[in-house]
């Protein structure tokens, strides 16, 4: 099961991203009036649960320091309202889909992939799953290609939700998450201390309690995890593909590998347009869909 829901998050995990950052989609915010990446990113990752506050964002993104929220959030909610800002976040993502996938983005594929992530998204629960909930929220688009991109996004909430539930569970911080993440060579430190904008005092702040906890090594030249650490990491992990396997559960084994593999093609043409900035670092991950062992 753990390996089925993480190729699904595989899948899900571009199509949510190139809402936020292909050419496409950065245009369409700037149209309505987002002309800066913070205002751009958390608008669009927020707007379907409302024009919520400082505190509830903060609480909803787990990851990313309060005070770089705080660039955006509430006062973004000045410029343009939330309603706006999901139809126009839609408008960017057909617009990219279409450029990418061309006449695939109208195909039978297309429908059938829909037809299944569809029905997993009507058979989960929703309950403790906030972000996931927002987006299942959203009106349902026209098109099949778009209803697949909405599912898409939902499925991939779900699983982060999940993510950040697991990690919280496991006594993991908001900013030691990232540092674990970066000691284990998923990404580079300095990138993911960037993209979610916390100061160098608390990084390294952080950095010591997790020598003092015994889940980082003693060294200021890598970043490495100890065996602690890498347990946590593990216990991270399982958890939140615990968490995410409704999905799986819903429709099963088979269609969920068919939707893996419909849905395969089309992300190796999201990564092969370099629409999802910094996450393409992952592209082994996305494209390649390993076999794993199921523990």
């Amino acid at each position: 099961m753990g390996v089925m829901a993480r190729n699904l998050w595989r899948v899900t995990e571009p199509f949510h991203q190139l809402a936020y950052r292909s050419p496409e989609a950065v245009a369409a915010y700037e149209t309505i009036g987002l002309k800066v990446g913070p205002h751009q990113y958390f608008a669009s990752r927020l707007a379907a649960a409302g024009e919520v506050t400082h505190g509830v964002a903060v609480a909803l993104l787990f990851g990313f320091a309060p005070d770089y929220v705080a660039q955006a959030i509430p006062e973004v909610w000045n410029i343009v309202d939330a309603k706006t800002v999901v139809k126009t976040r839609t408008q960017g993502a057909d617009a990219t889909l279409r450029r990418i996938l061309g006449d695939a983005w109208n195909s039978s594929e297309i429908e059938r992939a829909n037809s299944i992530a569809q029905e997993m998204i009507a058979q989960i629960s929703f309950s403790g799953k906030p972000f996931a909930a927002a987006q299942n929220d959203i009106p349902q688009p026209d098109t099949a290609g778009l209803q697949l991109w909405r599912a898409c996004t939902i499925l991939r909430e779900y699983r982060g939700d999940a993510h950040w539930a697991a990690t919280a569970a496991a006594g993991v911080d908001a900013i030691e998450c990232h540092i674990l993440h970066a000691a284990d060579g998923a990404m580079p430190e300095d990138l993911l201390q960037r993209v979610t904008g916390w100061q160098d005092s608390h990084w390294e702040e952080a950095k010591e309690r997790l020598r003092t906890r015994g889940l980082l090594q003693n060294s200021d030249a890598k970043l490495a995890l100890t065996v602690a650490g890498e347990e946590v990491k593990l216990f991270i992990e399982r958890s939140t593909d615990s968490g995410s396997s409704s999905p799986v559960l819903a429709v099963g084994d088979k269609q969920t590998t068919e939707l893996t593999q419909l849905m395969k093609p089309w992300i190796v043409a999201i990564m092969d347009a370099d629409v999802i900035g910094a996450w393409k670092m992952r592209e082994q991950l996305w494209r390649d869909l390993p076999e794993e062992k199921n523990v």
